[in-house]
This record gives structure tokens, C-alpha cells and sequence, in this order.
């Protein structure tokens, strides 16, 4: 598993759930949703959910996936 999966599954084990934008934010991991497939591929299991708000940096509203740990297959 190459480190940007380590991270991730890191953090969603610790906190249940990741957005993009906390990927950015926390590990500069720019294609969360690459690495989640990734993950899935190797029997991750993941809840997408779609069009969650979350404010960016600058206080603006923006809508992101966040993806909710399930465990392994």
C-alpha cells in the first residue's frame, strides 16, 4: 500500500470519514477520490457521500464527497 493509502485509511480509521478537502489540508493529497478507488480495488469498502457542504479556506461554501470508512471486504 503506497503511503497516500496509509494516510488515508489512517485517518478514516481514526475519524470515520474523509473530504477532499481535508485530504488537501492535511496531506496534500489531491485526487482522494483515485486513492479511494484504489482502496476499493484492493477490498476497502467505502460510503460516498455526495454534495456534503464544507467551507474552503477563504469561508466559501463548497460541496465536496465524503467518504465514509467501512472496513474490509
Amino acid at each position: 500500500m503506497s503511503n497516500q493509502k496509509e494516510q488515508v485509511l489512517a485517518y478514516v480509521r481514526t475519524n470515520g470519514s474523509i473530504t477532499s478537502l481535508e485530504a488537501i489540508q492535511t496531506y496534500g493529497i489531491t485526487r482522494l477520490a483515485s486513492t479511494i478507488s484504489q482502496m476499493e480495488d484492493k477490498g476497502h469498502k467505502f460510503e460516498h457521500e455526495h454534495q456534503v457542504k464544507v467551507k474552503n479556506r477563504f469561508g466559501v461554501a463548497r460541496r465536496v464527497t465524503r467518504y465514509h470508512y467501512e472496513g474490509v471486504a
